[in-house]
């Protein structure tokens, strides 16, 4: 999986990349690493959040793009995690998208790719737990659940 985070890192204006389970972990990462870990589980969190947010309001996504004054973030969802590659803000994010499409197919095709995957698997919704969220947070995602249903 190294391997394939440095083929995204090599295009042009791409910082490095990291893969996060859907606790937020980080499972992986471009080499040097891009973000501290810390930092890298922290989005992966919040991430993982929007993703869990949106498919209960109704409006499911595979990709989200987030842009910034200094950087931009490519966080894709692959099933069992979730894809991230930092960018300068003028990368052309139409190849960003298409290095990472290539290299998750070569991730569901590779057999020690998925069981490297399914060791960290884990269900997204644990992220929007009472226990996980601070009060208006969780009021927030009651608000989210009721027009979901």
């Amino acid at each position: 999986m190294e391997k394939e985070l440095e083929q995204i890192s090599a295009v042009p204006g791409v910082g490095g990349s990291f893969l996060c389970d859907n606790r937020g972990d980080v499972i992986v990462s471009s080499d040097p690493a891009v973000l501290a870990t810390v930092t890298m589980n922290t989005i992966g969190r919040e991430v993982g959040r929007a993703f869990v947010a949106l498919e209960t309001a109704g409006q499911s996504a595979s990709k989200i793009e987030f842009v910034y004054d200094g950087w931009r973030l490519l966080a894709q969802d692959i099933g069992d995690a979730v894809l991230f590659v930092v960018c300068q803000p003028d990368t052309s994010m139409a190849m960003v998208r298409m290095s990472a499409d290539v290299v998750i197919g070569g991730w569901q095709r590779d057999n020690a790719a998925q069981k490297r995957l399914q060791r960290h698997r884990a269900e997204r919704s644990s992220l929007v737990s009472r226990a996980a969220l601070d009060q208006g947070s969780w009021s927030s995602w009651a608000i989210i659940q009721s027009r979901g249903s």
